[in-house]
């Protein structure tokens, strides 16, 4: 598998990477957080905006956005707007996400930037190249919080993201029974060994799916998702744990 390497960090070698999501409501409460986690043992710091009181407020997303920059310190920085349609709290039309999306390449801060596979459609290819301009790496996503489709589809859909110049394709799925999980599993090991062209991140969503997010490594995935307090998706396990069990399965 390919690695993308940002801010000396390697994705996609070694030790899955361990991202912990901010979802506080206000400006302060969210520099508060973000100077908390920049000593936390976690690679990335992702900023959920649609979680943020002024998540329309495109110059108060860029003004917070440039804080977090330097409230980070050298952790990487993946910003987010996760839509309602893809189970975040706020409804976007199609220009207001790629407006969103253009103000946050115009700070020149995010080191990862997350864009809808299903939200951008047909802007996804021409997305990527202008995210690629701002010198920031793609987290291209779909999520999917009723169900999981079955295998042939899950890969067809990051092939997809990957052809459409995405550096880190990430899928986000709900199992209704334990070969649920078993199936995101598989898509993951087969993007890893028939197209290894970009690490990928995969999870299986809620309590049953818990075991993905601990053994990624495993099947290919190269980051995780951890609770360092306040949940962003179901089944996402503390940051404690999720140190300790990579530790234990990377050795």
């Amino acid at each position: 598998m390919s690695c993308v390497t940002i801010r000396g960090c390697c994705i996609g070698e070694g030790r899955p990477k361990v991202i912990i999501p901010i979802v506080e409501h206000t400006e302060a409460a969210i520099l508060k957080t973000a100077a908390q986690f920049s000593t936390l043992r976690a690679d990335c710091v992702e900023w959920r905006v649609d979680c943020f009181e002024g998540a329309k407020d495109l110059s108060a997303i860029a003004r917070c956005v440039a804080k977090l920059r330097v409230a980070l310190k050298d952790k990487l920085f993946l910003v987010t707007f996760r839509t309602k349609a893809e189970g975040g709290n706020v409804e976007l039309t199609h220009e207001e996400y790629l407006r969103f999306l253009h103000t946050v390449l115009d700070t020149d801060c995010a080191d990862l930037l997350d864009i809808e596979f299903f939200t951008a459609g047909a802007d996804l290819p021409k997305l990527v190249e202008q995210a690629h301009s701002a010198g920031a790496a793609v987290v291209c996503s779909s999520h999917d919080f009723h169900k999981t489709p079955p295998r042939v589809e899950l890969v067809s859909r990051m092939v997809q993201m990957q052809q459409a110049g995405a550096d880190l394709p990430k899928l986000a799925v709900m199992p209704q029974c334990r070969s649920d999980v078993l199936e995101l599993l598989a898509a993951t090991a087969e993007m890893a060994d028939l197209h290894p062209e970009t690490p990928v991140i995969t999870m299986s969503m809620g309590a049953l799916g818990a075991v993905s997010r601990l053994a990624g490594e495993a099947f290919g995935s190269a980051m995780t998702f951890a609770n360092p307090g306040q949940a962003s998706a179901p089944g996402q396990v503390s940051l404690g744990i999720v140190n300790e069990v990579l530790d234990a399965l990377h050795l």
